[in-house]
């Protein structure tokens, strides 16, 4: 895909994103798709690591929502105001 090869993010980086997008939305047409990866020459630890961060990205996200976290108060709480 174009998209993967000549975007301005690495083409393994690139299906890293896709990887942890596919397990944050539990698609199961993409996740065998890890085979790219290592043709790719990414390692079981990147594998794993993109995975996790899709993991923590949407378990915060379940825990702002679900407790209807103040969206003003986080932006200000980053900011670091």
């Amino acid at each position: 895909m174009g998209l993967y090869k000549e975007g301005a993010i690495a083409e393994k980086e690139a299906h890293l994103v896709a990887l942890g997008t596919s397990a944050a939305v539990k698609c199961q047409y993409c996740i065998p798709y890890i085979s790219e990866l290592k043709r790719l020459g990414a390692s079981e630890n990147e594998i794993k690591t993109a995975v996790l961060i899709a993991a923590d990205i949407m378990k915060m996200s379940t825990l702002f929502y679900g407790n209807e976290f103040d969206l003003a108060a986080f932006k200000k709480m980053l900011s670091g105001e």
